[in-house]
This record gives structure tokens, C-alpha cells and sequence, in this order.
């Protein structure tokens, strides 16, 4: 069980929500599920259409396509975004590589969120972006 006040404490160390208002951040707090998960378990399958999102609190874990592991993430960090704006197929899977805890979003509270306050989605859009840059810069990398 976590408390609210840790809730919105660990909202202000991830990128995509450390510029909005306390007030936002209550309110993204009170629509967050905690769920510990074992080593080892994959917690989004390529190709299942997504409805949530989740914020690695602590552990460790890998976005990949079978063998091939595209990222490593951690704590304070999000994977899954893109269920939050549209019901689209995973573009990859997501497993733990430690015993984790994350914060789970799920898009339906997330929507009737946002009719509220419209920054928060803007904070998203713009994590979207440096994240689509990143990967150009990655493709242009691997290409030369």
C-alpha cells in the first residue's frame, strides 16, 4: 500500500510529469494502481492493444522484441505511454530484469484527466517528441 503523498513524491522525479503544478500531480496520484512484480515476468506483450501506462518506482526493466532488447529502464522512468493517448497494438514486450514496483495509469481515468487539465498532456507530448528525436538520431547512427 502506498500513500498519496509518496504517489505524488514520485511523479516529481519522472521527466514527463516534473514540470506540472502539485495540484496536477494529486490528482494523477489518486488514479495510480501499485503493483510489485517478480524478475523475470513480461508485463506488456508485443502486439496486445495497451490501456495503461506504467512508472518504474525501483527495479529494472527490458523493452524487447524476443531477443532483441531495445532499452533498459529503471526508476522514474515510463513505458507504455503511448496506450494512455490511443488504443493501438504494443509495438514491443516488456519484461522485469529485477524485482520492480510500478505505478500503473490506466487511459480511461487518464482521459477524464485530461478534459481537466489539459497540461498534462502537453508534458506527455513533449516527452513523445525528444523520444522520436532520440530514435532519429539512433536510426541515423546505425545507418552510417
Amino acid at each position: 500500500m502506498e500513500f498519496l503523498i509518496d504517489k505524488v513524491f514520485s511523479l516529481k522525479t519522472v521527466s514527463v510529469f516534473e514540470n506540472l503544478p502539485e495540484a496536477s500531480l494529486l490528482d494523477i496520484a489518486r488514479i495510480m494502481e501499485f503493483e510489485e512484480i517478480p524478475a523475470g515476468r513480461e508485463f506488456i506483450k508485443k502486439g496486445e492493444i495497451g490501456d495503461c501506462m506504467y512508472i518504474i518506482k525501483s527495479g529494472k526493466v527490458k523493452v524487447h522484441d524476443g531477443d532483441s532488447v531495445f532499452a533498459q529502464l529503471g526508476a522514474n522512468e515510463i513505458v507504455g505511454e503511448l496506450a494512455l493517448l490511443t488504443p493501438i497494438p504494443r509495438t514491443a514486450s516488456v519484461s522485469t530484469l529485477e524485482d520492480s514496483i510500478v505505478y500503473i495509469i490506466g487511459r480511461d481515468y487518464f482521459m477524464d484527466l485530461l478534459y481537466e487539465k489539459s497540461e498534462i498532456l502537453s508534458e506527455i507530448i513533449q516527452v513523445l517528441i525528444r523520444r522520436i528525436i532520440s530514435l532519429n538520431e539512433e536510426i541515423a547512427r546505425l545507418k552510417s
